[in-house]
């Protein structure tokens, strides 16, 4: 389980810094984005580990369980992430209307 440990912590790290390297090297990034982004992350992996752990314990019907269940809240957690642009009027949005 020690492997597993390190391979979800570089797994965590390296999804950090895709994240960084796509979106905020754009200047795409909110501070909203990056708290959703890191809750993301880290609700990720706690599905992960659930996965790998229930089937270590020999429990299939609990991980199918868990990956129905906490997928579902990560794929409404992504899915916030990306279109929280569109969701929160941006004060450019805002000023370009009312010049309009």
């Amino acid at each position: 389980m020690i492997i597993f440990w390190l391979i979800l912590g570089a797994l965590m790290a390296s999804s950090i810094w895709f994240v960084y390297i796509k979106f905020q090297a754009a200047g795409k990034m909110s501070v909203a984005r990056w708290i959703l982004t890191a809750i993301s992350v880290i609700w990720g992996a706690f599905l992960l580990a659930w996965i790998v752990y229930s089937i270590a314990e020999g429990e299939m019907q609990a991980a199918g369980m868990g990956f129905l269940i906490f997928g579902a809240i990560l794929l409404v957690l992504i899915i916030l992430t990306v279109r929280l642009d569109s969701l929160i009027p941006s004060k450019k949005k805002a000023n370009k209307v009312e010049a309009a």
